[in-house]
């Protein structure tokens, strides 16, 4: 995104502009309904840098809720109201508190691959920059968790960081904080991502470990202006932002009602996000949540190694893009494969036996072996990206596979266990 261009002058009232830029088609460019505005200090000679941070610290939409008007094309300087703050007292701001402002396309961006849903149009953020998502793991769960679970987050964080990975959580009391000590136990760095301000302390009891966060190189970040209050509005969005940062989200002690599973549904509806839950009993309400999304399909967590394991998996591969870049490069290398002569094996899958595949099989079935084949085992979301087949399309291939004795589910996810003779 460039950060120097102008932007149209609000209207003066409701509707178009009709100086508004016109859009391909003969469309105009959206404005904002019945905004009262714009702001004294606003000039059509404002960057687009300095609207855009005035309007992040205007009151009124939650920052999700302004992104995706952005998204859809409003002008940023129709989205301001008078009461809009003038850019330099902000910028005073937090050069004070020591917080920079990032916008899409400025380096340190962390969504440039996967964005989140709905899109995030900016970050203040305070310290480094974030660690590489291909490298990091969110870990949430519930503010109220038990000491048991607040110590196997803190144990499987530290193991985590202690093995290359970084983790990023939300801050709350409770397993959030565990995750974020463990990883200081570990001597890592951590990543939070704030539902507020970062001059508002919240929560309070939490200040002390983010003082420590900070000094130990770990990174605090929020889509609200300094000052903006922690509403209870702010937390479910904030929690999109944490699926996204991470190849994984690890959910632990979340009761059915958690806001913590708003997290993994926003990594589950990603397409490449994996979704991981320590269990617990049928019986255990603190548990209820996890166990819902373990029979939803989430891997079952008993201990580091299971995490290690899948997340090893879900990394993507480095210099295969994502969503259409993965499928596209998969069905590409499927179809402009050679046909091999009768009786001579693929040369993936070394080390497996060859054994001759049903004349029936399907074209998805042979597709999902290939992939599978291609390396060690890959999780159904992977697959199903990679394939495109969709979940349907890819389960039913999968069925095929496994009673033909070429494939296997497990907690580690589908292996191919053959060889292919054509």
């Amino acid at each position: 995104m460039s950060h120097g261009i102008d932007v149209a002058p609000p209207p003066s009232g409701p509707g178009p502009d009709p100086g508004t830029p016109q859009l391909p088609g003969g469309g105009r460019t959206p404005v904002a309904p019945d905004r009262p505005g714009p702001p004294g200090w606003w000039s059509p000679a404002r960057p687009l840098r300095d609207v855009l941070l005035a309007l992040a610290a205007t009151p009124g939409p939650i920052p999700a809720m302004t992104a995706t008007r952005l998204a859809q094309g409003f002008e940023p300087a129709t989205l301001l109201r008078a009461e809009s703050p003038e850019p330099e007292r902000i910028a005073a701001r937090l050069e004070a508190l020591g917080v920079r402002f990032l916008l899409p396309g400025d380096p340190g961006w962390p969504f440039a691959v996967v964005p989140p849903d709905p899109p995030c149009a900016w970050l203040f953020v305070a310290g480094p920059d974030l660690p590489s998502v291909e490298r990091s793991v969110a870990m949430v769960g519930g503010r109220r968790a038990s000491r048991l679970r607040q110590a196997a987050a803190r144990s499987l964080a530290a193991g985590l960081t202690g093995t290359g990975w970084f983790v990023v959580s939300g801050g709350a009391v409770g397993v959030d904080a565990a995750a974020h000590q463990g990883a200081l136990d570990a001597e890592g760095r951590t990543v939070v991502v704030l539902g507020c301000g970062h001059d508002v302390p919240y929560p309070r009891a939490n200040t002390g470990l983010f003082r420590r966060i900070r000094a130990a190189g770990g990174t605090l970040l929020s889509e609200h202006a300094p000052g903006a209050r922690p509403f209870a509005a702010n937390f479910l969005p904030r929690n999109r932002l944490i699926a996204a940062l991470g190849v994984a989200v690890v959910v632990i002690g979340a009761t059915s009602e958690s806001g913590s599973l708003s997290t993994a549904r926003a990594a589950g509806s990603r397409g490449g996000g994996l979704v991981l839950a320590v269990p617990g009993a049928p019986w255990d309400l603190g548990a209820a949540g996890c166990n819902d999304l373990i029979r939803d399909g989430a891997t079952l967590v008993r201990g580091l190694g299971d995490v290690l394991d899948a997340v090893r998996l879900a990394t993507p591969v480095r210099g295969v893009g994502v969503g259409g870049g993965v499928a596209a490069t998969a069905r590409s290398a499927v179809d402009a494969a050679p046909a091999s002569a009768a009786g001579v094996p693929l040369a993936a899958g070394d080390g497996l036996p060859r054994r001759l595949l049903p004349a029936e099989a399907s074209a998805a079935s042979r597709l999902v072996l290939d992939l599978l084949l291609d390396g060690g085992p890959l999780s159904e979301t992977r697959l199903a990206e990679a394939s495109g087949l969709g979940v349907g399309g890819l389960r039913a291939a999968l069925l095929e596979l496994e009673l033909s004795g070429f494939a296997r589910r497990s907690a580690a996810g589908v292996e191919g266990l053959a060889v292919p003779l054509l």
